[in-house]
């Protein structure tokens, strides 16, 4: 389970490096501020990304995230009395997340056929669901 831990870490890093990297104007995978924002919120023609106060939030929630999983999973020498539940926090809203793009389509319906339509079917969704299942089995480590 520690590899396990370890692994969600350095995503949930990477993540938070994206996140980061987007909050001071990197506009990768797209090539300007509407096309990313159209792969990776969704949304109209015309779209803003979130602002670099958003981005920073996400980016700092998933380093937290990081630490929660490697505390809950005994790797830190962090409360385990704290990690765990923080952990299932962590992995509800993962879950919730990944099971709820699903249906993304059906709450916006702007986004069907879109890039980001694609991508949160093929990526963003199963990956969501993905780290809240690995999340879940680093608690179980004893």
């Amino acid at each position: 389970m520690i590899a396990l831990a370890w692994i969600t870490a350095s995503i949930l890093l990477v993540l938070a490096g994206l996140h980061l990297y987007w909050s001071v104007g990197g506009r990768w995978p797209g090539h300007d501020e509407e096309s990313l924002a159209r792969m990776v919120v969704g949304g109209p023609p015309g779209m803003r990304m979130p602002g670099m106060t958003a981005c920073l939030v996400v980016s700092v929630l998933l380093v937290a995230g990081a630490v929660v999983v490697l505390g809950a999973a005994g790797v830190l020498p962090l409360p385990i009395a704290l990690m765990r539940p923080a952990a299932y926090v962590l992995i509800g809203v993962f879950v919730l997340r990944g099971v709820g793009g699903l249906f993304d389509g059906l709450f916006r319906p702007a986004t069907h056929g879109s890039s980001y339509a694609r991508l949160n079917l093929m990526l963003y969704s199963p990956l969501c669901v993905t780290l809240g299942v690995i999340a879940w089995l680093c608690t179980r480590a004893p």
